[in-house]
């Protein structure tokens, strides 16, 4: 039992760490292409280099880190390029996990839908802007969760760490208004309004995100 617990805690620590350092690099803590430090994360949390270490594994798996060799380690940042794929895949997987849930359940969805936009407005009013960069995925979000694929929402799970950086550096000026259009899409019932609706809400993200990572 008590090798069993040796053996639990270190990848238990790894996950406390890691949740850290994701947190650090959404809230914008971090900087993008910041270079970081095993040595330096490590004294700050009170904790070994190994548990850091391995939590860094794990975010490169998410696109969080980029390993350089011979260089170090960096916080991710994207060409202009990959700032223009990473939306026209998210056009791609969001437009067909909308389709797919409207087909499945419509209604769920839409109830979930409207008590995000609902949230929306608080945060809007109150211009909470990390409330609204979080409430935005969640929108999002409900178009997997009631999408019957696991395909389709393993799609996603590509991009959703480094979507989630950009956004909280670049928050939506109109978020209520160009949301409350897809809820009403929706609620027609009207698949491909709301596919078409959705990527063009999806492509206008590119500036913004473009911006946020230093490009033109």
């Amino acid at each position: 039992m008590t090798r069993q617990l040796e053996l639990e805690r270190p990848r238990l620590l790894t996950d406390v760490v890691g949740e850290r350092i994701r947190e650090a690099i959404v809230s914008g803590d971090l900087k993008l292409g910041e270079q970081v430090s095993e040595a330096q994360l490590a004294a700050l949390m009170g904790v070994s280099k190994t548990p850091v270490r391995e939590a860094l594994v794990r975010l490169q798996s998410q696109g969080l880190v980029q390993v350089h060799p011979q260089r170090g380690t960096f916080v991710f940042r994207l060409t202009p390029e990959q700032v223009g794929q990473l939306c026209r895949f998210r056009a791609l997987v969001e437009t067909e996990a909308l389709r797919e849930a409207m087909a499945a359940n419509r209604a769920a969805l839409l109830k979930g839908m409207k008590q995000c936009v609902k949230e929306m407005k608080a945060a809007e009013a109150a211009r909470d802007l990390p409330a609204l960069a979080r409430i935005d995925m969640a929108f999002h979000w409900q178009f997997f969760e009631h999408c019957p694929s696991p395909y389709v929402r393993a799609g996603y799970e590509v991009l959703r760490s480094q979507l989630t950086a950009l956004r909280h550096r670049s928050p939506i000026d109109n978020a209520v208004s160009s949301h409350q259009v897809l809820v009403d899409a929706v609620g027609d019932g009207d698949v491909d309004a709301a596919g078409a609706l959705l990527r063009e809400h999806v492509l206008d993200n590119e500036p913004r995100y473009r911006a946020a990572c230093g490009g033109a």
